[in-house]
């Protein structure tokens, strides 16, 4: 009897040692998983990054003709207002070619790719130095629409992003 208990303990020790085997076995497996996962998990992450970096960089760079347009267009509009705000000290002529390059900008040129805020600041100056370049033609209006309608498709046919353009009315 003696015998058949410690045969009976050794066989209960062995039993419990083989499901502690394969219990410490199945959560180490598991473990392994669990990190193996989280690892595909976090290189999914950078590679999602790095998508959206490539993006970005795409889109900054087919920006870049119509922001240099815009840089161009802003430029000769800031030369012609700054003559226009100074008449003092600029001749008849200097002043007359501003006026004259002030309304191309402001009826078509500039129109095609200012944002809504440069928009709205050349409107207040032609009010300012010219009142009458507010009250467009016909050809005037047909051209300030067309301009904007070009805008629009340079912004769609370049991808520019909405952050750049700046202009909610599109």
């Amino acid at each position: 009897m003696a015998e058949s208990r410690s045969d009976s303990i050794s066989k209960s020790v062995q039993v419990i040692s083989v499901i502690a085997g394969v219990v410490l076995s199945v959560l180490s497996f598991n473990s392994a998983r669990v990190k193996e996962a989280d690892a595909r998990i976090l290189e999914l992450r950078k590679y999602s990054d790095q998508r959206q970096d490539e993006v970005r960089r795409q889109q900054i760079e087919a920006s870049k003709p119509f922001l240099q347009l815009r840089q161009d267009r802003y430029m000769e509009a800031v030369h012609a207002a700054a003559v226009l705000a100074n008449p003092k000290e600029h001749t008849a002529q200097e002043i007359a070619t501003a006026k004259k390059r002030f309304g191309e900008l402001y009826v078509a040129e500039l129109s095609m790719v200012e944002a809504q805020t440069v928009e709205g600041n050349m409107k207040a100056l032609a009010q300012a130095v010219d009142p009458s370049l507010e009250n467009f033609t016909e050809g005037q209006l047909a051209a300030y629409h067309l301009a904007h309608a070009l805008r629009d498709s340079l912004i769609k046919s370049w991808q520019v992003h909405d952050t750049l353009v700046d202009n909610p009315n599109r």
